[in-house]
């Protein structure tokens, strides 16, 4: 057999490698693409990494005013303030993620657009009213002393106590109507530590019951304030007893170390009758100063100050953090939108 021993022709050749080059062009179009979009998309997620630090931090703040005047102070920050006002600020930040860096803008805005009950946008009204700081309240120097609804529980024991004992006939509502309700709190210091006991005790037919509110330790150089906040017992009760119990503190203790006791009758199932009002007694009870929410207090002197101070101020913000290539300030590769409030 004789073989065919000549080789491609020019022309073959030619044709072979334009063929070769034509599959060749698109796989590896399609490799660089995947590689710039790999390389994008990883740049769009340290980016959004980026952006979300930026939040958590403004979301440790405690203010606006924080934001806008401390975080600029701080040199770990590295934070830059361009626009501070009433209803618009502005921040700038260098932020560095897996050794890139970037630049993040963001934009707190206090005069935004919201929607109401009948889905009209309408601006914001939150900011610069007077609202209760109730971060007083609860605060690491007070114990809050909360309402629960202790009421229908004595009211039970009373019932099961007298229906076992005397097998008398007497109904829920009756002892309801006949009961009364002391509120107790008991103060002693131990060593370096307060402890607190709120609670109540009801009394029927010559019988008691204690429900206990609240039971709690708390360094002896952070209490400051006590918070009593409690229900009327029934509508047609104009008096009720107050029982404060001090122990263990100096009876020399200056005017400006004693605890504020403060008295907050809520609006609960009733209304506050005209004419109500605590009658306090009890062991030591001039170590404490006393607060009320509009409460006639006999047995101790009021301080004069409002319970909760009320103040105006930037409350709410829509905050937007736009985050830029660190490269040109222009490009922008993410953006976080948030709301926070104050």
């Amino acid at each position: 057999m004789k073989q065919n021993k000549e080789g491609f022709s020019l022309v073959e050749l030619v044709i072979a490698i334009t063929v070769l080059a034509i599959l060749t062009i698109p796989i590896l179009a399609y490799f660089t693409n995947a590689a710039v979009s790999t390389s994008r998309g990883k740049d769009t997620q340290k980016a959004n990494m980026a952006a979300q630090s930026v939040l958590e931090e403004l979301n440790s703040c405690t203010s606006f005013e924080q934001i806008e005047e401390e975080l600029k102070e701080d040199p770990e920050h590295l934070w830059q303030v361009d626009e501070v006002g009433p209803k618009q600020s502005k921040l700038t930040k260098t932020v560095e993620v897996d050794n890139t860096t970037y630049q993040a803008k963001v934009t707190v805005d206090f005069d935004y657009s919201t929607t109401n009950s009948d889905g009209d946008d309408v601006d914001s009204k939150y900011n610069d009213y007077p609202a209760p700081q109730l971060t007083e309240v609860y605060s690491p120097n007070s114990v809050v002393i909360a309402e629960s609804d202790e009421t229908e529980t004595a009211v039970s024991n009373f019932y099961y106590q007298t229906y076992k004992t005397d097998n008398i006939s007497v109904t829920k509502a009756q002892i309801r109507e006949d009961m009364s309700r002391t509120l107790c709190l008991d103060v002693e210091k131990s060593g370096e530590l307060y402890l607190v006991k709120g609670y109540y005790r009801y009394e029927y037919d010559g019988e008691t019951y204690e429900a206990v509110l609240e039971n709690t330790k708390i360094e002896a150089s952070k209490l400051q304030n006590i918070y009593l906040f409690y229900d009327l017992l029934r509508e047609d009760v104009l008096n009720e007893n107050v029982e404060i119990n001090i122990t263990g503190i100096d009876l020399g203790i200056p005017d400006d170390e004693k605890i504020n006791l403060f008295f907050v009758c809520q609006k609960g199932s009733f209304e506050k009758p005209d004419g109500y009002s605590l009658n306090v007694n009890g062991t030591n009870k001039n170590l404490l100063h006393y607060y009320s929410n509009d409460i006639t207090v006999q047995g101790v002197t009021l301080a004069e100050s409002k319970i909760v101070k009320h103040s105006t101020g930037k409350r709410i913000a829509a905050i937007t953090v736009d985050v830029y290539d660190d490269r040109d300030g222009t490009t922008r590769l993410a953006s976080l939108q948030t709301s926070k409030g104050v």
